[in-house]
C-alpha cells in the first residue's frame, strides 16, 4: 500500500515538473514572439519611410526630366536665334549701307544702322567726368542702390542716351555692356526717377532721355587736360591702383649760385 502511494506521489511530482517546464517554455516563446513582433513593427516603419524616400526621389527625377526638356527647348531656341543673328550680321557686314536700303528694307536695314552706330560710338570717358557723374548718381534723391558697378552701368546708359536721340533696348544694353535681365532692372530704376522714358510698342519701342536726364548730364563738366590737377608721380600711381613703395620726389628747380658766375 505504501509503495503504491509513493509511486502515485512521484507521478504527480513528475507531472508538476513537466507542467512547470512547459509553462516556462511557453513564457520564453511568448517573450520571443513579442520581441519579434516589435522588430517587425520597426521594420514596417522603416519600410514605409524608405518607400516615401523612393517616391520623393522619383518626383525629383521627374522634375529633372521636365527641366532637361525645357532646357533643350531653350537651347534650340538660342541656337536658332544665334543662327539668325549670325546670318543677318554677315549680311550687314558684307554689303554696304546704300545697297542694303534698296535690297533689304525693314528689320535688316535697321541692323545696318545699328552696326554703323556701334562703329561711331564715342568713349564716355572722353566726354564727361565719369567719377563726378557716378558720385552724383550715387547720392541722387530716390536712388537707394549702393553697388558701385551697377551704378556705373546706369551712368553709362544715361550718357549713351544723351549722345543718341533714341536707342532700342538691345542697342542700349549692348553699348552699356549688360544683359537683358540686368539691363531691364537698370532702366526701370532710371525711369522711376524720370531720367529716361520708353516710347512705342514693347518690342519695337525705344528709350529716350528726358529733359531732367539731360540736365543731370550737362551739369557735369567735361574732363579736359587743363582742368586736371598737377599731381606727383606717387599720387598718379596710387590713383591707378599701384601703391608706391617709397615717396617719389617731384621736379626740383635749383637756383644758380652767385659765386659761380
Amino acid at each position: 500500500m505504501s509503495s503504491e502511494n509513493t509511486a502515485t506521489q512521484m507521478t504527480i511530482e513528475t507531472m508538476q515538473v513537466k507542467l512547470s517546464n512547459q509553462k516556462n517554455f511557453i513564457d520564453q516563446l511568448t517573450n520571443e514572439n513579442e520581441e519579434l513582433f516589435h522588430q517587425f513593427n520597426h521594420l514596417m516603419v522603416r519600410n514605409t519611410k524608405l518607400l516615401k524616400r523612393v517616391d520623393d526621389l522619383q518626383n525629383i527625377i521627374d522634375d529633372l526630366h521636365i527641366r532637361i526638356s525645357e532646357l533643350q527647348l531653350i537651347n534650340n531656341n538660342m541656337m536658332q536665334m544665334n543662327d539668325n543673328l549670325r546670318r543677318r550680321t554677315d549680311m550687314a557686314i558684307s554689303q554696304g549701307s546704300g545697297s542694303r536700303k534698296s535690297v533689304f528694307p525693314g528689320s535688316d536695314s535697321n541692323d545696318m544702322k545699328y552696326f554703323t552706330r556701334l562703329e561711331n560710338v564715342e568713349d564716355p570717358a572722353d566726354q564727361f567726368d565719369l567719377d563726378a557723374l557716378f558720385e552724383k548718381w550715387k547720392n541722387y534723391p530716390g536712388q537707394q542702390a549702393s553697388n558701385a558697378p551697377n551704378l556705373r552701368k546706369q551712368v553709362l546708359m544715361l550718357i549713351h542716351l544723351y549722345n543718341n536721340k533714341q536707342l532700342r533696348a538691345s542697342e542700349l544694353f549692348t553699348l552699356s555692356g549688360v544683359g537683358g535681365v540686368t539691363g531691364a532692372r537698370y532702366v526701370s530704376t532710371l525711369k522711376k526717377v524720370d531720367l529716361i522714358n520708353f516710347t512705342g510698342a514693347r518690342k519695337k519701342g525705344h528709350y529716350e532721355i528726358t529733359q531732367k536726364g539731360k540736365d543731370f548730364i550737362e551739369q557735369a563738366v567735361p574732363a579736359t587736360e587743363s582742368d586736371l590737377p598737377k599731381e606727383t608721380a606717387a599720387e598718379l600711381a596710387n590713383k591707378r591702383g599701384i601703391q608706391a613703395r617709397f615717396p617719389v620726389p617731384g621736379p626740383q628747380r635749383n637756383s644758380p649760385n652767385k659765386d659761380d658766375l
